[in-house]
């Protein structure tokens, strides 16, 4: 009855028990027990150990919190176990949840002192909220149930228990999806861990640094000549409806690779720095997302630097599209542009035509002009005989 994202810097597991276990009842008297005089709690089921050894020792816990208050005063936590007590007589599952840190991972985002040992408690409970608020949704719960939790500070790792009924069930099994533990846990490490700085770059640098100075720089201009050939290749190739000229469309898919290679020629002429600055940035990320996801959830980073390069042939072909799409308006709208505009291959072709239609009229008079001479030279000889005779 365990739901478990693996070993990370952050883990999240999340366990259920029946309404007429001593687990729940032993939960209800926790919380109407008194802070100060709280007394350990006979272990009844094996195992839920854990999560009642921290139930009951009052040096290691923060006092309740819920999705309202930060703490309850007496009257908000009788509440709570009656609200509680009737969910347990309507026969609701009681779910419990641990988010489990890694105390050094913690510290390096702020949140936790080792020298003082000291937690930045408001931190937690915040993203506890934002992350049972995500979870609850997933599981069409958020209606529904209520939940507490307490901050379990004083061990290797720092954790935060939440427990969850509904007082009208709504939920005859207690499960819960997989995809609802790792959304959970998702929130906890986003709303730690600020990566935004760390993004911004890497996306200033796909669409600032490299894509929009393409835009602005005319493929078709002197320096970028030995792109010109590539240019009109893709273009000659792209399908008679420009609406399909975008990166993503299926027809274009035998041209794409095209794109791709003129784009990567353009990056390493251009953008050298600008690209590797990325891929280091990617890398680093990439290690940074293993470490706090942990390298059995493989799924939250493997792909992380492909899709950003991805992006970045995305972004940089469609602008090479544009520039296709703006050529060919004005190539319809004055169809004498300038020569430099036609492709190598086309100026070749023309040129070659000129030539063979040249040689050919050449061939054709030099034939004529050799045969008016030996007609010229004929008759000159007729009229010499003739004055002869």
């Amino acid at each position: 009855m365990v739901s478990t994202s693996k070993e990370a810097s952050v883990i999240v597991k999340s366990r259920f028990v029946l309404p007429g276990s001593q687990t729940f009842k032993d939960y209800i008297d926790y919380v109407d027990r008194n802070n100060a005089k709280r007394e350990s709690i006979k272990e009844n089921n094996v195992d839920f150990m854990n999560y009642q050894d921290y139930m009951g020792n009052q040096e290691k816990t923060t006092s309740l919190f819920t999705n309202q208050f930060d703490w309850l005063n007496e009257e908000q936590k009788a509440k709570l176990k009656r609200t509680f007590s009737i969910a347990q007589k309507n026969e609701s599952i009681l779910w419990q949840d641990v988010i489990s840190f890694d105390n050094k991972w913690l510290e390096e985002h702020g949140v936790y002192n080792s020298k003082s040992h000291s937690i930045d408690e408001k931190k937690l409970k915040e993203v506890a909220r934002l992350s049972m608020k995500e979870m609850l949704k997933r599981e069409g719960l958020d209606k529904s149930s209520v939940w507490s939790g307490a901050i379990h500070y004083n061990t290797d790792n720092i954790h935060i228990h939440i427990a969850t009924v509904e007082p009208s069930p709504t939920r005859e099994r207690g499960k819960r999806k997989l995809k609802s533990i790792e959304s959970m846990k998702s929130k906890v490490i986003n709303n730690i861990m600020d990566r935004s700085a760390d993004l911004k770059i890497i996306n200033d640098l796909i669409r600032n640094q490299m894509v929009d100075c393409k835009k602005t720089d005319n493929t078709l201009s002197f320096k970028n000549r030995k792109f010109k050939t590539d240019f009109f290749e893709i273009y000659h190739s792209l399908p008679k409806d420009r609406k399909q000229w975008s990166y993503g469309y299926n027809s274009l898919d035998n041209v794409r690779p095209l794109i791709d290679k003129l784009s990567r020629d353009y990056i390493e002429k251009h953008h050298k720095e600008d690209y590797q600055k990325l891929i280091n940035k990617l890398d680093k990320e990439t290690e940074v997302l293993k470490k706090t996801y942990g390298a059995s959830d493989d799924k939250r980073y493997a792909d992380f630097k492909k899709n950003k390069v991805d992006e970045l042939y995305k972004r940089m072909g469609n602008a090479f599209l544009q520039e296709m799409k703006k050529y060919d308006k004005d190539l319809k709208s004055n169809p004498n542009l300038p020569l430099t505009l036609k492709t190598k291959r086309q100026v070749l072709k023309d040129n070659l035509g000129f030539r063979q239609l040249k040689y050919g009229i050449d061939r054709m008079l030099n034939s004529e002009y050799k045969n008016w001479k030996n007609q010229m030279a004929y008759e000159q000889l007729q009229q010499q005989i003739d004055r002869e005779r």
